[in-house]
């Protein structure tokens, strides 16, 4: 804790950086075996730098010797997974940008994907902490819509469909919520007009069947207002719980922000969305009287009055017609 002990922290990582450095730019055979299980012991080191070090040193030698560095991909898949849960962001980020550098084979790509949501499966702590940061990094270090479509396979073949549905409901939130994920979003909006988009949906909405809430939500992104509007029919079928009224008021929220901006401005054209008018009366209608409700509520009357003071212009735009003609007789 001295300042000796940090002059030897210091001389470490300087050491650290020229073997790192060596190795990375040797053209001798080294062995990768020995050199990889001494590395990942060194992942749960109480030392940050240490555990950061360990996951350069993986990142390195994945670049160097691909091949070599897949064989052992069975042993260390369970450390990298571990390292998820690291305290520290910067590990974690680190750990992730590891994980990405393996996804570059597609064979593996997949095998991570699997991996990691049966760690989720089997740690529901770590889907709750760190589940946004995992997947908002692998959607930019990879491909949002890579990303999503494999999540969307294997929960579409996921037999706990209470986990499936905490699962979809995660990735819905960050789905509609993130930053990294603009252009998914932009695809999933031309659903109507866009082949890739219309089959990215159709992928995506088969997964998402496993929670109603968050299908409901896919398809008010995606302006597929007639299936939301038959979705609100299903919905009212099934047991109203507590968590499920949570989620609808968590989504009204959601339409109150930017990312539905221009759903609210097609409210202001009724003829040619009556599907989207439909579908939020109908979700007014599935929730008691709260604060959702209100808001909700303030929203579709705002709507109302807009067709109120239209249908009267054109009452008086008639009458108005109706005069300059007898006036002319």
């Amino acid at each position: 804790r001295g300042p000796n002990a940090y002059l030897s922290r210091l001389k470490a990582n300087v050491t650290n950086k020229r073997l790192l450095k060596l190795v990375e730019s040797t053209q001798e055979k080294f062995a990768i075996k020995a050199l990889l299980n001494k590395i990942t012991t060194h992942l749960v080191n109480k030392y940050v730098p240490t555990r950061l070090a360990s996951l350069q040193w993986i990142s390195m030698m994945l670049a160097k010797k691909p091949d070599t560095m897949f064989k052992h991909l069975p042993k260390l898949f369970p450390s990298l997974l571990d390292t998820l849960s690291d305290p520290d962001d910067k590990v974690v980020r680190l750990d992730l940008k590891v994980l990405a550098r393996i996804c570059v084979n597609k064979e593996h790509f997949d095998v991570v994907l699997n991996n990691l949501v049966n760690r989720f499966k089997c740690d529901r702590k770590l889907l709750e902490t760190r589940g946004s940061l995992i997947v908002r990094q692998l959607s930019v270090l990879l491909d949002g819509e890579s990303i999503y479509r494999a999540f969307a396979s294997i929960l579409l073949k996921e037999v706990d469909l209470e986990f499936a549905s905490l699962m979809v409901q995660t990735l819905n939130l960050i789905l509609l919520t993130s930053s990294e994920l603009f252009e998914l979003r932009g695809l999933l909006k031309r659903s109507l007009t866009s082949k890739q988009s219309s089959e990215l949906f159709i992928q995506i909405y088969q997964a998402w069947a496993h929670n109603a809430v968050s299908t409901f939500s896919l398809c008010l992104l995606a302006r597929v207002y007639e299936l939301a509007s038959a979705l609100v029919t299903h919905m009212a079928e099934t047991e109203v719980t507590v968590g499920f009224l949570m989620q609808v008021d968590k989504l009204v929220q959601l339409i109150e922000s930017p990312i539905f901006i221009q759903l609210r401005l097609q409210l202001l054209e009724p003829r040619r969305y009556p599907f989207l008018l439909k579908s939020l009366y109908g979700l007014l209608m599935l929730l008691p009287q709260s604060s959702a409700f209100a808001c909700l509520k303030n929203r579709l009357d705002s709507i109302s009055t807009l067709g109120i003071l239209t249908a009267d212009q054109a009452s008086s735009s008639l009458l108005a017609l109706g005069g300059s003609s007898s006036s002319s007789k």
